[in-house]
Order: C-alpha cells, then structure tokens, then sequence
C-alpha cells in the first residue's frame, strides 16, 4: 500500500494500555482525541513528545492514543519537537511537556483574558528547565518547539514558538492558526521572499523556540485569533508531518472517513519518506 516504505512491522502502543478507564462520561459535549507517535525511518530515536490533556508523554517507541475526553470546560494538547540541530533534544520535549503538566491546572482555570499570559508563564518555566539542562549537560543550547491548543467551551485558541503547527480544518479547508518561527518564514513576512520554499537552507532555521532565551528575559509565545470548533478538526502536529505532507494532503486525509485520523495521517507521511519523527494530535467533538 505504502509502496518501498511501507508501514513498520512493530505496532503501535496504547498509552492507554492497562487503564480500566479510556473515556471520561461529560454530559454536554465531549472531545474525540486521536494522537500518534513515529520515530520515522530515519532517526535513531523520538525527540518529540506530546500532552493530550492530561496524558503527558516522551514515546520511547512508537505509540497511540484514542480516547474521549470531558469534564472540564477547557482541555489543554501540545506537540513538543526537540530540536535535532541542537543536543538533547529528547529531554528538552520531554522538559516542556513536564512543565505543561506542572502547570496544567493554572492554564485550565485562568480566566480567557489571563490565558496568554499564563501560557507565557508556562513557557518561561519550560525555557528555564531546558536551559539549566543544557548547563548540566555542558552542551551549549537545547531546545524543543511548541505547539498547543486549548480548547474552551468550543472555542479554539492556539499558541506556539517553532515550526511545529496547529490547523483547524473544517468543510474541506485547511487553515494553518500557528505562525512558522523559521529565518525563511520570518523573510517570507519580511517582503524578502516571495513564498516560502521548504528547501531553503533557511526553512528550518528556528528563530524562537523553548530554550533560546538563557539571559530570561522573558518569551512571547505566538497567539492566533480564536476559531469556533463546530464540526471541525483540530490538528497539532510536529515537522515530521509537514515537511512530507503538503497541505492538500493534509486535507484530504482530514476529509475521509478514519478510525483513528492521527494514525493515518502518520501513515501518509511514512509513505512518502518518513525522514524525522512524526507526532499528531487530531481533536473533534464526539
């Protein structure tokens, strides 16, 4: 099916394996949660990681998750993509994505007006952990990436730093929320080029990211326009996705009828190449 690249021999694993409990019961309206881990054909190991409210996790191999979600009026996903360029990129991921769970009850309740403002807290902690990290480690810089999206009573919000991303996609349409943090897309808004070109020597040149701000001063973590759920798709996703799968591709898979939407999209970029880690997040209402 999937050509020379074919789908690997080893399953995935349920994070959820051994739980008794897979759904949360949230009269009202609940959230279809399906998320997917793949260390590639190509990397040696996982340096993404991912939180899918509450289910905090550094895949040591290949993994999956499909549950139903509710009981709280806002639910919290990442995708977190330590840096391949930069050392220890496995324990910066994994540093966000412990710092997001620490500080998972503050995001969650802080009013709609403080939210960016907690988000920035939570970053700043992140950046700090991964910084003194990399000091232990005597390795210079870390870093990881940040995509999130929180959900509030059906109203998407979405932040990052890097070039991991967040789309929501409805009615055949594929709106990317994130904002690329790269020397090529920052050119591309600059007026210095005229479209983004994924094999340019600047397209994964990350210009922001958890980890570069070792002085503390304080990072800025992009914020989107808020966007309705509705009948729509949320989709947090790390490079490893985008950098194989072009935007129509994307969609199209958004648009069919899957089991387990982040697993299939995983599988389109394992066929044309897999050539990084590839993590997903795909978000609908049940």
């Amino acid at each position: 099916m999937f050509g020379f690249f074919g789908k690997k021999e080893e399953p995935y694993v349920s994070i959820l394996a051994g739980t008794e409990d897979e759904s949360d019961d949230f009269a009202g309206g609940e959230l279809l949660v399906s998320a997917v881990s793949d260390v590639g054909f190509v990397r040696h190991g996982n340096e993404d990681s991912f939180y899918a409210d509450g289910f905090g996790i550094k895949p040591e191999e290949n993994c999956l998750l499909s549950r139903t979600v509710g009981g709280h009026e806002r639910y919290i996903f990442a995708v977190c993509d330590g840096m391949g360029g930069e050392a220890y990129g496995e324990l910066a991921s994994d540093i966000a994505v412990t710092s997001l769970g620490k500080r998972s009850d503050v995001i969650r309740c802080v009013s709609l007006k403080g939210l960016h403002s907690a988000v920035n807290d939570y970053a700043d902690a992140a950046n700090a952990g991964i910084c003194r990290m990399a000091e232990q480690k005597k390795c210079g810089r870390s870093g990881s990436t940040l995509a999130m999206a929180c959900i509030d009573n059906g109203t998407v919000y979405a932040f990052n730093l890097g070039d991991s991303r967040v789309y929501y996609f409805r009615g055949g349409d594929l709106t990317r929320l994130s904002q690329d943090h790269t020397l090529a897309a920052q050119k591309l808004r600059d007026g210095e080029l005229t479209e983004e070109i994924r094999s340019s020597s600047d397209a994964h040149k990350l210009i922001t990211f958890l980890g570069v701000d070792d002085d503390s001063v304080g990072l800025t973590v992009y914020a989107s326009e808020p966007v309705e759920l509705g009948d729509g798709k949320v989709l947090i996703c790390s490079d490893g996705l985008t950098d194989m799968c072009s935007d129509a591709e994307i969609a199209k898979v958004l648009a069919e009828r899957h089991v387990n939407y982040a697993e299939a999209l995983a599988e389109k970029a394992l066929s044309k190449g897999g050539w990084d880690n590839v993590t997903c997040i795909v978000i609908s209402k049940a």
